[in-house]
């Protein structure tokens, strides 16, 4: 599209390597915070069925990212999941779906900032909580308006800390290894009441579908795909590796965690239990240093996640999706480095105003979000009978994956409904927010849709 001076709009550029766009995605999905932090809830919940939970959950989730990888080959274009769904599906669908994945931005961000907070306060307990956690999004939204190419080399360097933290639990689970895989796999035990007894199958299928969203995130890859050289052509590959890679690197330690734990009960007894089985096997020492590197982990993924969504609210508003004057601020991009720095700072801002919820009410906004996986499955039966996805990334075992993909929805949605503290009430209020955003649209923007425009091909560069 031209300016008014006759030239080119500032756009995105294709300067991200498939190398690029994986440490990205890689630093977005974080492999240590869904360890440590979803981790310790899952043996919380299951025992020593964490294991279980978390291989069957990656396996999951590496299936599913085949989905991602079709309509991200298909419509690589910044915004994550919301222009295959706007092109596939229509408004109707995808503006319901950007206003909750929106909330959500922000609830996450907001989330992920306090828990950084309270690790850096195990460190230095002195330290107010607020002001650490609106710091780190400051700095993290500061280094996400810089170059992209810049961003992706500084996440990747934190990167590199992270999986030294967890080569370094692997490598005390190997060395001190307890019990068998088969074990671990077979005979899932679980604290009750202060003994161990054998998890029942209902923990387990409820601690499989904790297991799925802490080993899941390669869609995070989606909103970086208009930046990269012949997306069309490769984004699916890497996608798809990364699905496979993601689900490997977080499940493979917790599996090796259960085996060399030398006293489960002692583990599964303590309020954070991997920090317990560090402090057991490899002293206080290692369990501090391990810290520090959970703190740098959690600032990454602050940091790619606040990239990832300013792109978001960047692709909406240059598609024309709200008011004039909204479109015009979502869409500026830094003069410089090309970064959408207005959505950023919109970003930044409001996830700061969100964590005034508390933790709590942050939980129970994040813990419902089911409507991905039965979109995302609904928009490639589409997209295969229009002959839209398939060509440059096509998911195996059509239609068995995206039909799975509406079984995980399902079992996630009856997980969620069995916790009556954050995942049932969250299943309710996004449900009702989605409905009311779609009611909205019918409403009082259908009207004026006619402006939103979501091109069915990457721009050029």
């Amino acid at each position: 599209m031209a300016d008014e001076a006759g030239g080119r709009e500032p756009a995105l550029q294709k300067v991200l390597s498939p190398i690029g766009v994986f440490l990205l995605t890689f630093s977005a999905l974080s492999p240590v915070v869904s360890f440590y932090i979803g981790g310790d809830a899952v043996l919380h919940l299951a025992g020593s069925g964490a294991a279980v939970a978390f291989l069957v959950g990656g396996v999951a989730s590496a299936i599913l990212a085949l989905l991602y990888a079709e309509i991200g080959a298909a419509f690589p274009r910044a915004g994550g999941t919301y222009p295959s769904l706007a092109a596939l599906l229509g408004q109707m669908t995808s503006f319901p779906y950007v206003v909750l994945t929106g909330a959500l931005s922000f609830a996450s961000l907001a989330f992920t900032a306090l828990g950084l907070g309270d690790y850096v306060r195990v460190l230095a307990p002195a330290i107010p909580l607020f002001p650490v956690a609106a710091g780190a999004i400051l700095l993290a939204a500061g280094i996400a308006v810089l170059n992209i190419r810049f961003g992706a080399l500084v996440t990747g360097l934190f990167l590199g800390v992270e999986i030294i933290a967890l080569l370094i639990l692997i490598g005390v689970a190997v060395l001190h290894p307890v019990r068998g895989f088969a074990e671990v796999m077979l005979h899932p035990v679980m604290l009750t009441h202060g003994a161990l007894t054998p998890t029942p199958f209902s923990v387990l299928a409820l601690a499989g579908v904790s297991g799925l969203w802490a080993t899941a995130g390669a869609n995070w890859a989606l909103y970086f795909a208009e930046e990269m050289h012949e997306a069309q052509r490769r984004i699916g590959r890497v996608i798809a590796w990364t699905g496979a890679l993601a689900a490997l690197s977080i499940a493979a330690p917790m599996v090796l965690m259960v085996m060399g734990a030398d006293d489960l009960k002692a583990v599964l007894a303590s309020e954070t239990p991997i920090a317990a089985f560090l402090r057991r096997s490899g002293g206080p020492v290692l369990s501090g240093a391990i810290s520090i590197g959970v703190v740098a982990a959690i600032f990454n993924a602050l940091t790619a996640n606040i990239m990832a969504y300013g792109r978001l609210f960047y692709s909406t508003g240059r598609d024309g999706m709200w008011l004039a004057p909204i479109n015009r601020f979502l869409a500026g991009l830094h003069p410089r480095f090309n970064s959408p720095i207005a959505a950023t700072v919109l970003v930044a801002t409001v996830s700061i105003a969100a964590m005034l919820l508390g933790e709590k009410a942050l939980l129970i906004l994040i813990s419902g979000n089911v409507a991905d996986y039965v979109l995302v499955s609904l928009a490639i039966f589409v997209g295969r009978r229009r002959h839209s996805t398939g060509k440059f990334y096509a998911a195996p075992l059509h239609p068995l994956i995206p039909l799975f993909g509406f079984g995980v929805t399902a079992a996630a949605m009856a997980a969620d409904w069995l916790d009556p503290d954050a995942g049932r009430p969250s299943v309710i209020l996004l449900t009702g927010l989605f409905l009311a955003a779609m009611a909205y649209f019918h409403f009082r923007l259908r009207e004026t849709s006619a402006r939103w425009l979501v091109a069915e091909t990457a721009p050029p560069s």
